[in-house]
């Protein structure tokens, strides 16, 4: 079992053991999801361009500017 405190502040400190598990860097974002019987579960947020080249098309991208918005859009929409 790993134990971190909440500060005053409402924040907490990954632990390394946590982190290292999970393959975050620093600054990189977590999603957090509360669970109906108050349980949470922590992800990694991915990046936009581990998304890129994610997506099923119709048509093709014409750059990577609007392939890596199409891909903003869809994990916005997931979360």
């Amino acid at each position: 079992m790993v134990i971190s405190t909440l500060t005053d502040k409402g924040q907490t400190t990954v632990p390394q053991e946590i982190s290292d598990a999970l393959r975050v860097q620093p600054r990189q974002s977590l999603v957090w999801e509360i669970g109906h019987d108050r349980s949470v579960v922590v992800r990694p947020m991915p990046s936009v361009m581990e998304l890129a080249g994610s997506l099923r098309s119709d048509r093709p991208f014409t750059n990577i500017q609007e392939e890596t918005e199409a891909a903003t859009l869809a994990w916005a929409v997931l979360s």
